[in-house]
């Protein structure tokens, strides 16, 4: 842990690494320091009250020089400090907060486990591969901060919230650029989802209609994969429901996924009549390759069976690292 500090979090950066031999305080700038990024080091952010109290917010592990991968977790955080403002339902947002999609649905409920879940994804990967993927945590609890949606409606105006928001996408930021070096790379936004009957969804950003349709490729562009379509790596078809598909490999592993070639619309009542699904948010639209850029990104709702048992979720993560490592080596080697 940092050791403490007095000084108002709007003004601060505290960098700790992983060995906690080093405590430096950088400006907030964060793009002045992608250079100083150290692989394998953790780099945090605290927020802090006018007393001195403070805490955990923001979390950023640096990935290796080589590493395509950024895993994000925006939800899973549990921490509730009392000098930040509870967020609620009734809270309009800016207008000019409308740029990347979904900036106006309300939740104040955790995604459990998933941040677990995402920190040991990382360690799977790098043992398997050898390569540290990026990733950046949020520890704040979702009814202090939202990090998948418009900084509005993610803080609602307290100024911790709102400085540890423009931490968790500046970290996202500075990952992508050392991710850059490398001229392309993917991110997946880690979250849970209660729909029944279970299964894990993924989001392309496509809307359930669209699965409907016999013309995938129109998507593309309206899509947070538009990049890897672009270049040439893959159809939104097969993104969709190939052989190497996100929702094929893992539903290969046991781990029911939709969309995928078993079930390649997410919305299908013969399968799920529920009818719900989430195909991707503000850190996928935002963060992703639809409006610009050579980094694509998918938004992974695992299931609760996926995360929630302590003993269970490490097979799973293995099964998962394993489809993880076979859509990277597909698509990014």
């Amino acid at each position: 842990m940092c050791r403490k500090t007095t000084i108002l979090i709007a003004f601060i950066l505290t960098i700790c690494t992983s060995d906690l031999m080093a405590n430096k305080i950088l400006s907030p700038g964060f793009q002045d320091t992608t250079r100083h990024y150290q692989p394998g080091k953790t780099y945090t952010f605290n927020v802090t009250a006018p007393s001195g109290e403070y805490a955990l917010a923001i979390e950023y592990i640096a990935g290796d020089h080589k590493s395509k991968l950024i895993l994000t977790s925006p939800h899973g955080g549990s921490l509730k400090p009392d000098f930040i403002r509870t967020r609620t339902n009734e809270y309009v947002v800016k207008a000019e907060d409308n740029g990347y999609g979904d900036t106006e649905s309300f939740s104040a409920v955790s995604d459990s486990k998933t941040l677990e879940l995402t920190q040991a994804l990382a360690e799977e990967i790098k043992r398997t591969t050898g390569l540290r993927p990026h990733i950046i945590l949020n520890h704040l609890h979702r009814s202090k901060l939202d990090a998948n949606r418009a900084m509005s409606l993610a803080a609602q105006g307290d100024v911790n919230a709102e400085a540890a928001w423009k931490a968790f996408h500046a970290f996202i930021d500075d990952a992508k650029a050392q991710v850059l070096k490398n001229n392309e790379g993917l991110l997946f936004d880690i979250h849970g989802n209660a729909h029944r009957p279970q299964r894990t969804e993924i989001g392309l950003l496509l809307k359930g209609k669209d699965f409907k349709s016999n013309d995938l490729e129109q998507y593309a562009d309206k899509s947070s994969v538009k990049a890897m379509v672009k270049s040439g790596k893959a159809t939104m078809t097969e993104l969709i429901k190939g052989d190497y598909a996100m929702g094929t490999l893992l539903s290969e592993k046991d781990i029911l996924a939709t969309p995928g070639k078993s079930v390649p619309n997410p919305v299908d009542e013969e399968f799920f009549p529920d009818g719900r699904y989430f195909n991707g948010g503000y850190n996928t639209a935002r963060h992703g390759s639809k409006f610009s850029g050579n980094i694509s990104a998918i938004q992974l709702e695992f299931n609760s069976d996926v995360r929630m048992d302590d003993k269970k979720r490490p097979e799973y993560v293995k099964s998962i690292t394993k489809a993880i490592n076979q859509f990277m080596a597909k698509y990014f080697k």
